[in-house]
């Protein structure tokens, strides 16, 4: 399975590239904040989600983990696709889409293209609290600034960057008694001494 793609980016439409990687082209749609951030033909790094259907073998990519893993959290939701899924992720960003379903803001989903006031309802049942429950094993209140649980968000891709796992990152930084006003470079930091500590180095 592909988890990860590092290549010369040609764009096809607004929302499918090819990743050239050593002279093998691998077409894959990303939603529109993923593409603002790559250049034609340039090179980009894309995290892969791969979904197989009957007929091909479908790759989508993100410029973070954390969209990816909404991504695939999405899809999980009954009557939701990859296609909205993209739709979400082009149209919100992953803090606050996940700070709309928390809050039970309907007003705020269905102003995403494909989502009406009965799939919103649907997704809000559905998510609220597997979504409550990453908040709180990051270390982060349903209740606090989007400010706060952004900079988490960058502590904890910084940390992946790095090498560690996802549930290395995320175990690091709830060890973390976090106040509102810490940056990123300071919740890296600590959390890197965490790592350390229990032997993840």
């Amino acid at each position: 399975m592909i988890g990860r793609l590092r290549g010369k980016v040609q764009f096809i439409s607004e929302d499918q590239l090819l990743v050239d990687v050593h002279g093998v082209g691998y077409l894959v749609n990303v939603p529109a904040s993923t593409a603002s951030l790559l250049a034609d033909g340039k090179e980009g790094v894309l995290i892969i989600s791969t979904y197989v259907r009957e007929d091909a073998i479908v790759l989508y990519g993100f410029a973070t983990e954390g969209e990816k893993e909404l991504f695939d959290l999405l899809n999980t939701v009954s009557g939701v696709g990859p296609k909205l899924a993209l739709s979400v992720l082009s149209t919100l960003s992953p803090d606050s889409f996940c700070q709309a379903i928390l809050e039970g803001n309907l007003q705020r989903l269905t102003k995403i293209p494909g989502i009406g006031k009965r799939t919103g309802e649907r997704l809000v049942v559905e998510l609220k609290d597997k979504i409550a429950k990453r908040y709180t094993a990051i270390g982060v209140s349903p209740g606090i600034s989007s400010g706060v649980s952004q900079t988490v968000s960058e502590a904890i891709e910084a940390l992946l960057a790095l090498g560690y796992s996802a549930s290395e990152a995320e175990e690091a930084v709830a060890h973390l008694n976090l106040e509102g006003t810490e940056s990123t470079e300071s919740i890296i930091r600590r959390a890197l001494g965490v790592l350390v500590k229990t032997g993840n180095v």
